[in-house]
């Protein structure tokens, strides 16, 4: 079952839908399957470069300015307990990206360009309908939350839109997996694979947390050297060095333990 849906505007032209086997050697004597450098650039390629929804051009998408987020709750009163777990999780994603997210507040100048919506199962398909510029049918019965972001013809991510049904996804036990899900896609990873694992990118599995591996993406996403736009195949090169330097200094070996110490881990397990 699908928990959640992710769909992204397209403003440029041309579709690239064959991925090459990326050319890193693999290193042996890994201590898991998905710790293999050929594994990691190959699961990042698909869960960065693809979209479950549409074709690709299999561009680099990433937010170049800082992510100023805000909660809109609609018929629902304030619910700390949710706004806690998303700020934990955001702050999370700051803290292995390095990119700016911070909570938006009304007296900030600006406006906030992620949008958090909190609705009732009921209204739902409505708050998608009137916030997002989500096309796809039958969404709110076939989704238990949703997001999309757009991008402009640099495919950098200029804003992004959650919709969290709370009663529902409070009903199905979703509530965690929801917030871990749509606010790290809309980071720039928007595709599902049932084969990439451990993931919370996969939902042939139950992950509910960020793994080690969801860590790797978004080490890789943000590097500097990684910018918004570059064009497969030229990408690959750049991801493998990244990935290269991710082993070299540890990083790869220690992605479990480093991604257990901070956010949502230590408040529910």
């Amino acid at each position: 079952m699908r928990i959640r849906t992710i769909f992204n505007p397209v403003l440029c032209l041309g579709v690239i839908l064959l991925f090459a086997t990326p050319t890193l050697a693999s290193t042996q004597n890994t201590e898991q399957p998905w710790q293999d450098p050929v594994y990691i650039q190959k699961a990042f390629n698909e869960i960065a470069l693809k979209n479950e929804y549409r074709a690709t051009e299999g561009r680099i998408l990433k937010w170049k300015k800082p992510i100023r987020y805000e909660f809109i709750y609609h018929n629902l009163p304030k619910n700390p307990l949710i706004e806690r777990l998303f700020n934990t999780h955001l702050q999370h994603l700051q803290n292995i990206t390095k990119h700016p997210i911070k909570q938006h507040k009304p007296h900030h100048s600006g406006k906030a360009n992620l949008s958090i919506h909190l609705t009732s199962d009921q209204d739902y398909g409505q708050v998608i309908k009137s916030f997002s510029s989500n096309t796809i049918k039958d969404i709110e019965r076939n989704s238990h939350c949703m997001a999309n972001f757009k991008r402009n013809r640099q495919n950098a991510i200029i804003q992004a839109q959650v919709v969290l049904p709370v009663d529902h996804v409070f009903s199905k036990g979703l509530l965690v997996t929801c917030i871990v899900e749509e606010t790290t896609q809309i980071l720039g990873l928007p595709n599902d694979a049932d084969w990439v694992n451990p993931s919370i990118a996969n939902d042939a599995t139950k992950v509910e947390l960020l793994t080690g591996l969801d860590y790797l993406f978004l080490k890789i996403l943000y590097d500097k050297s990684l910018t918004a736009g570059l064009p497969y195949p030229k990408n690959q090169k750049t991801i493998q060095r990244i990935i290269q330097k991710l082993n070299a200094n540890g990083e790869i070996k220690g992605a479990s333990q480093t991604i257990n110490k901070m956010g949502l881990f230590p408040e529910i397990n």
